[in-house]
C-alpha cells in the first residue's frame, strides 16, 4: 500500500532550524550546484580579514622608520611595496566580492525551479492543502525577494560574520602581545556590548508576529481598496470611509508597536555607546601610560591604537551579520519545510498497465474517506498574506462507498455542490487514497501499479479550462514541440471539429495559445477552449474518460454541443461525467445521484424520472428555468 499520511487539521508550523544548520545547508547546495560560491566567499572573508590588519601596520611602518632614520630610499622603496600590496589585496577583494554575487544571484532563479519541480514531486494532498500554499508561497519569497531574499542574505550574512570574527580574532592577538590582562577586559567589554545587542533583537523580534498580524491586515485592506474588482462594491455601497478608518486603525496599530521597539532601541544604543566610550578611554589611557613609561614606542602605540579602535567596529559587524543571518533563517525555515516534504512515490509496483484489457471495469469497494485540513477553504491569490481562511471540522466526504463501473460503461455522475463528485474524480485518479476500502482496477488494487502508469490510464478534463501559453500543438500534445506526433495531432482536432475554424483563423500548431507571451496568440471562445480540451483528450486517447465539470461555465446550447462530442468520441471506453447540470445524463447508461457523499439515487434517466425523486425534481428545476429563460 502506498503512503496515506494526512494533513493534521491545524495550521502547519515549520520546523525551526538554527543559524549553524541553515549555513551548513546552503553550504551544501553550493557545493552541489555552485561550488565556486564557496571558494569565492572563503578568498573574500581571507582578503578582507588582510585589509584592515595592513591598515593598523601602515602607520606604524611608517612612523617606524621616521623614529629609526631610516634613509628616503628605503622609506619609499617600504612604502611603496606595502602600498601596492594592499590595493592588489583591495582590487582582487573587490573583485572576488563581484564574482560571487553575480554567482549566488543566479542561483536564486536556478533553486526557484528546484522549488518548482519539487511541488510537482510532491503528493497532491499538500499541492491542495492550504497550510502547504501557505508555506509555498513563503519558500518562493525567500528566493524572489532580490538581495533580500534568503538565499543571498545566508551568503552575505555568512561571510561577513566570518569577517568581523576572523578580524575580532586577529586584532585580539595583536592586542594580546601588549598585555594579556587589557585583551581580556576589552573582550569582556565587547562581549557584554554584545549581550545587550542580543537582548535587542530578542525584544524586537517579540514583536515579530503581532507586527506580522498588524502587517496581514494593512496589506489586506490596501488591496481591497485598489483590487479594480472591489471598485464597484466599495462606490455602490459606500465603503470608502470605512476602510479609511479600518487603514488607519491598523497604522495606529503599527505606530504603537514601532514606537515601543523605537523607545527600547535608543536605551540599549544609549547605554551600548556608553560602554564603548568608557572601554576605548580606558584603553587609550592605558596606551598612553605604556607610551609615558617607554614601555611602547611611538609606532606601537599607534599599532595598538588601531587595534583596539578596531575593535567596536568588528562588534558592530558581528551583530549586523548575526541581525541579518537571523532574519535569513527565518525566511529559509519555509523554504527547507517545503524542500524537505515527502515525495510522491510514482514508480512502485508489481503490476503493470499494460497487463490489463481495455475497456477498463473501476469498482470503489467500501470505501471512507475525509480531509484532513481545510485545504479546500482556503482562497489563495498567490499572495497568502491576503488568503482568507475559514477553518471547519474535520468532515468525513464518503463514509463506505461502494461503486462499480462496467468495462466501457458511460456514467453520469449528478448532484448539487458539496456531494462529492469532484472528491470521487481524485479518489478515481490515484490523486488521493481512501483512509479505508479499495479502489479496484478490473478486480485489482490499483495500489499495485505504479502511480506514473495509474495516470496514463485516465484523460481528465476539469471544470477549469487549463490553456497554457504554449503553442497550440503544444497545448495538445502536453509535451515538448519536438515530441508532437503531428498527424496524431491533426486528427485530434479534427475529431475535436476545430480545424474548421483554426483553418479560418490561419491557427496552426506552432501558433500560441493565449496573448499573455505572445501578442500575436489566439484567443478562443469558452466553446472552442471546451473543444481543445477535447483534443487534448483524444490525442492522448487514454483507457478512462472523466469530465469534472468542464461545461459549467457554458450557456446550454454549447454545454449540450459539446457533451455529444464527448459522447460521440467516448466509444469504447469507460467514461465518468461529473456535473451538478444534467446535460450529460440522457446519453449515460446509468446515473448516479449523490448526497452527502451517499448514493441516494441510481439508474437511467427515464429510470430517475419515473421514480420522482430528487434527480426528476433537479431535472424539472433546470428545465423550468431554460423554458422560462427561452420564453424571456
Amino acid at each position: 500500500m502506498k503512503e496515506n499520511a494526512q494533513i493534521p487539521n491545524q495550521e502547519f508550523v515549520p520546523k525551526h532550524y538554527s543559524i549553524i544548520s541553515d549555513i551548513i545547508y546552503f553550504i551544501r547546495y553550493f557545493k552541489e550546484y555552485e561550488p565556486v560560491v564557496l571558494f569565492f566567499s572563503m578568498l573574500e572573508i581571507i582578503l578582507s580579514a588582510i585589509v584592515p590588519l595592513t591598515g593598523i601596520y601602515l602607520p606604524k611602518i611608517a612612523i617606524d622608520l621616521i623614529t629609526r632614520k631610516a634613509s628616503i630610499q628605503e622609506a619609499v622603496v617600504i612604502l611603496v611595496l606595502f602600498t601596492v600590496l594592499m590595493a592588489a589585496v583591495c582590487t582582487l577583494k573587490t573583485a572576488v566580492a563581484a564574482g560571487k554575487y553575480n554567482y549566488y544571484n543566479a542561483q536564486r532563479d536556478h533553486f526557484i525551479g528546484l522549488l518548482f519541480i519539487k511541488k510537482l514531486k510532491i503528493p497532491y494532498k499538500y499541492t491542495e492543502s492550504g497550510d502547504m500554499k501557505k508555506v509555498y508561497w513563503k519558500a518562493y519569497d525567500a528566493l524572489c525577494s532580490g538581495d533580500w531574499s534568503a538565499l543571498s542574505r545566508m551568503v552575505t550574512g555568512t561571510v561577513g560574520i566570518s569577517i568581523n570574527i576572523l578580524c575580532f580574532l586577529l586584532y585580539s592577538t595583536v592586542i594580546g602581545t601588549l598585555d594579556l590582562w587589557l585583551l581580556l577586559v576589552i573582550d569582556a567589554l565587547a562581549f557584554a556590548s554584545y549581550a545587550m545587542n542580543l537582548c535587542q533583537i530578542h525584544y524586537e523580534e517579540s514583536f515579530r508576529d503581532e507586527f506580522a498580524e498588524t502587517n496581514k491586515k494593512y496589506y489586506c485592506i490596501l488591496n481591497s481598496m485598489e483590487h479594480p474588482k472591489s471598485a464597484k462594491d466599495i462606490r455602490i455601497f459606500g465603503m470608502k470611509h470605512w476602510l479609511v478608518q479600518l487603514r488607519d486603525i491598523v497604522i495606529e496599530q503599527q505606530r504603537g508597536i514601532n514606537q515601543k521597539i523605537f523607545r527600547k532601541r535608543s536605551f540599549y544604543e544609549k547605554a551600548g555607546f556608553l560602554l564603548s566610550m568608557g572601554r576605548d578611554l580606558g584603553a587609550y589611557a592605558f596606551l598612553l601610560y605604556q607610551a609615558l613609561e617607554g614601555i611602547i614606542d611611538a609606532g606601537g602605540f599607534v599599532l595598538y591604537f588601531g587595534a583596539i579602535s578596531g575593535f567596536s567596529g568588528f562588534i558592530t559587524g558581528i551583530m549586523n551579520s548575526l541581525a541579518e543571518l537571523r532574519s535569513a533563517a527565518n525566511s529559509a525555515d519555509y523554504l527547507r519545510a517545503y524542500m524537505e516534504l515527502p515525495e510522491e512515490d510514482t514508480s512502485s509496483g508489481n503490476r503493470h498497465v499494460s497487463g490489463l484489457e481495455f475497456p477498463l471495469c473501476i469498482e470503489f469497494r467500501d470505501v471512507s474517506f475525509a480531509y484532513q485540513d481545510a485545504a479546500e477553504d482556503i482562497e489563495d491569490n498567490g499572495d497568502m498574506d491576503n488568503s482568507h481562511e475559514v477553518k471547519k471540522e474535520k468532515k468525513k466526504i464518503f463514509d463506505h462507498l461502494n461503486i462499480r463501473i462496467n468495462a466501457g460503461e458511460k456514467i453520469a455522475l449528478v448532484g448539487v455542490n458539496g456531494a462529492g463528485k469532484t472528491t470521487f474524480v481524485k479518489l478515481l485518479c490515484g490523486m488521493y487514497e481512501p483512509d479505508s476500502g479499495q479502489i479496484l482496477i478490473n478486480g485489482i488494487d490499483r495500489n499495485e501499479f505504479p502511480k506514473k502508469e495509474l495516470y496514463g490510464l485516465f484523460s481528465a478534463i476539469f471544470q477549469e479550462q487549463l490553456i497554457f501559453p504554449f503553442t497550440l500543438g503544444e497545448n495538445i500534445a502536453m509535451d515538448r514541440a519536438e515530441n508532437i506526433n503531428e498527424k496524431r495531432a491533426w486528427d485530434a482536432i479534427d475529431r475535436a471539429g476545430l480545424k474548421e475554424v483554426f483553418e479560418e483563423k490561419n491557427i496552426d500548431l506552432k501558433t500560441y495559445m493565449t496573448r499573455y507571451i505572445m501578442k500575436s496568440g489566439a484567443n478562443l471562445s469558452g466553446g472552442q477552449q471546451q473543444r481543445l480540451l477535447l483534443a487534448r483528450a483524444l490525442y492522448k486517447d487514454s483507457p478512462v474518460l472523466v469530465l469534472d465539470e468542464p461545461t459549467a461555465a457554458l450557456d446550454p446550447i454549447a454545454e449540450s454541443e459539446v457533451y455529444n462530442s464527448y459522447n460521440k468520441y467516448s466509444q469504447g471506453k469507460t467514461a465518468l461525467f461529473i456535473s451538478h447540470r444534467l446535460a450529460s445524463t440522457r446519453f449515460s447508461d446509468r446515473i448516479i445521484m449523490l448526497e452527502d457523499g451517499k448514493i441516494i439515487e441510481e439508474g437511467s434517466h427515464n429510470d430517475l424520472m419515473q421514480l420522482n425523486g430528487k434527480y426528476a425534481e433537479m431535472f424539472h428545476i433546470q428545465s423550468n428555468y431554460y423554458d422560462e429563460g427561452e420564453k424571456g
